[in-house]
């Protein structure tokens, strides 16, 4: 299946992009769009196996570590509104460009860590650029036929999703030329200029791909356009009018779609940064596994959801989004409740490892991907014609949200409780969020089919 664009004229002059299957002219502006979402996550992915030995390295505990993980979605909270307004009403390319310079601000800060205060004010800086999911979501949802956005949306997250998971391989082999190259270097000038070492050498990666991305901004093939450019009378040709005691219900029933769908992003969102606060570390702490190894074990699970995410276009022939969501949140239950432990022990007969293993194969490949996704259609759905820019902004701050509050309890709560307070926890949340959406799964498919 191949993706190409095809620029259209609007009667205001405005440039709008139109992203057709099949078509082959201008595949560029669509794969540069693409590629962004995959760096922005990639920023995350690729310090998972360097983040704890870093973070311990420098005097901090678990509950650090969930602070640190949190500064990351900190910085994309606080901006991604932001953009996704800047984007609806000036275009896109302009919002990208800054972003993308945010993050090499940030990358460089990230290389020159002294301690605990200046790796959690590089991650928030990082997290500032990084802020642009709900820009490059918009983008393309506002291309697309409505009926084909949870596919595009799909293929969308996939890059965001190799970017999350697969990424912690490219860090385990940068670490280790980071080591390399300080044995060899670190004694020299330059060496302590450049603070080469296997714990931020990754950083000098995510430099060099956000120096790409502002290259493919630039690049007179990437098409940018103004939502709000487009003329009243084309948007008003879009749907029937209505009079206004008519459209009560209409954005009443809205108005619950898009609350539905924030609360399963924050949960969805909320339960993988625990595993990226808990899951990685335990298999470090409890299992004995290097960190390079378990980056190794989280890229091969995430590059099997990548295939998931590809797949949705079938996988939206057999099932809706209701239906995905559902499956999807089941196999997370699943995951969480085989990481507490008698869980683990009554199942797995002692091989703590292979239960480990287990769970983190359902989470990374199957239940996140695809449940999270799914939320991702539903949300935009939701939206109907409204512009996407500013409520997509929103999504992406709600789980940005989530990724701060539930690292940070997760941090606490370990700390006080033990790792197995933490899964139970979340494999109670997640099933009452199961059964709710299960109860009312036929008003929900109703009312964003």
């Amino acid at each position: 299946m191949s993706y190409g664009t095809v620029a259209t004229r609007e009667p205001s002059g405005a440039v709008s992009l139109q992203i057709e299957v099949g078509a082959a002219p201008r595949r560029a502006s669509f794969w540069a769009v693409a590629y962004m979402v995959l760096l922005g996550d990639s920023v995350r992915g690729i310090f998972f196996p360097t983040l704890w030995p870093l973070v311990s390295s420098l005097g901090g505990t678990r509950a650090h570590q969930g602070i640190i993980v949190a500064a990351f979605s900190l910085g994309r909270v606080l901006v991604s509104p932001w953009y996704g307004a800047h984007s609806t009403r000036h275009g896109y390319r302009g919002v990208l460009l800054f972003a993308h310079g945010v993050i090499v601000a940030g990358a460089l800060l990230y290389t020159q860590v002294r301690g605990l205060a200046s790796l959690f004010a590089a991650q928030v800086v990082l997290g500032l650029g990084c802020g642009t999911l709900g820009v490059t979501r918009a983008y393309v949802a506002e291309s697309v036929p409505r009926d084909q956005r949870t596919v595009y949306l799909g293929r969308l997250t996939a890059m965001q999703y190799a970017g999350l998971t697969t990424t912690s391989f490219l860090g385990s082999l940068l670490s280790r030329c980071g080591d390399g190259l300080a044995a060899r270097y670190g004694g020299t000038r330059a060496g302590a200029l450049l603070r080469l070492d296997g714990l931020t050498f990754a950083a000098y990666a995510v430099l060099a791909g956000a120096l790409a991305a502002v290259a493919l901004l630039l690049a007179p093939t990437f098409v940018d356009f103004v939502p709000a450019a487009r003329p009243p009378a084309a948007a008003a040709t879009l749907a029937p009018r209505r009079s206004p005691r008519r459209t009560r219900p209409a954005d009443r029933r809205h108005a619950r779609l898009v609350a539905v769908g924030l609360v399963l992003n924050v949960v969805t969102k909320g339960s993988i940064g625990c595993y990226e606060t808990l899951g990685v570390s335990y298999a470090q702490a409890e299992l004995g596994l290097p960190g390079p190894v378990v980056g190794y074990y989280v890229s091969a699970s995430g590059l099997v959801g990548v295939l998931f995410l590809l797949s949705f276009r079938p996988l939206g022939r057999l099932f809706d989004d209701v239906e995905l969501v559902l499956y999807g949140i089941a196999v997370m239950v699943a995951s969480c409740a085989l990481m507490v432990r008698p869980v683990a022990a009554a199942l797995g007969g002692g091989d703590a490892f292979q239960v480990w293993l287990t769970a983190l194969f359902a989470m990374y490949a199957v239940g996140y991907p695809v449940g999270h996704t799914a939320v991702i259609g539903w949300f935009s759905k939701a939206m109907g014609r409204r512009p996407q820019g500013m409520l997509m902004g929103l999504f992406a701050s709600a789980g940005s949200l989530a990724r701060i509050v539930f690292p940070v309890c997760t941090g606490l709560v370990a700390v006080s409780f033990g790792s197995d307070a933490v899964f139970a926890t979340l494999a109670a949340l997640l099933g009452a969020t199961l059964l709710i959406i299960a109860y009312f799964r036929a008003a929900f498919r109703g009312a964003i089919a």
